[in-house]
């Protein structure tokens, strides 16, 4: 039975994508080098930030990291906003009785600064970022830490995601999974790794929860 359910962030229940881009944008520009095309950046969210600069420049990835955090920092909650039905999403899951967590590749410090913005934080007993971690997704790490902080096993908490870092890291730790398609892939590349379901929107994905995997959980 799922008594818990686990998140991820960026494309999932937050859009951050002006700021990542911008942040980016930023630190290119303080380094006085070309900035990467826009669908280079999008393309590499999900990774580590360190990993991210390493796939767009040969340039040194903790002062890339540096400034990208430090304006980041300023910018964030303002250019951050909710996924369209992700604060109905959390109110629903919570009443429902169902602890909430999430584990994501952003700094816990800045995920914790834009979710007290947009008035959810409170919502999340369990908060993990990768700094929390000594291996991020897809290891199934952060899963694993998720459930062992809520007191759950893998087969009680459901995973939520959009990219192929969270179907995996759900399926290494043995955890179900359902995707949305708002965030940073496609529906067929969401599709193809196999997770639970995929949809299209948030409030059909808590319509799912309550009415298929709680009203009726399956055996295990």
């Amino acid at each position: 039975m799922i008594t818990a359910v686990c998140f991820d962030l960026d494309g999932t229940l937050v859009d951050s994508t002006e700021a990542i881009v911008e942040s980016f944008y930023h630190t290119f520009d303080v380094l006085k080098e070309p900035r990467p095309p826009r669908e280079a950046i999008v393309g590499s969210i999900g990774h580590v930030l360190e990993h991210q600069f390493s796939l767009l420049t040969h340039h040194d990835p903790r002062e890339c990291t540096r400034i990208y955090r430090t304006y980041y920092g300023q910018i964030c909650r303002a250019q951050t906003t909710l996924m369209p039905g992700g604060a109905e999403c959390l109110e629903a899951l919570a009443d429902a009785g169902l602890e909430l967590a999430f584990a994501t590749s952003k700094r816990r410090k800045y995920s914790e600064m834009i979710l007290e913005h947009l008035g959810v934080l409170d919502y999340f007993m369990v908060r993990i970022g990768p700094d929390d971690v000594s291996k991020p997704k897809p290891d199934a790490e952060a899963v694993l830490k998720a459930c062992e902080l809520l007191s759950v096993t893998p087969s009680q908490m459901l995973f939520i995601g959009d990219t192929h870092f969270d179907v995996l890291a759900a399926r290494n730790a043995g955890v179900r999974c359902l995707c949305v398609t708002t965030g940073y892939a496609t529906r067929a590349e969401l599709e193809a790794l196999e997770p639970e379901r995929v949809f299209d929107s948030l409030a059909e994905l808590t319509a799912y929860v309550l009415d298929e995997v709680i009203a009726a959980p399956r055996s295990l």
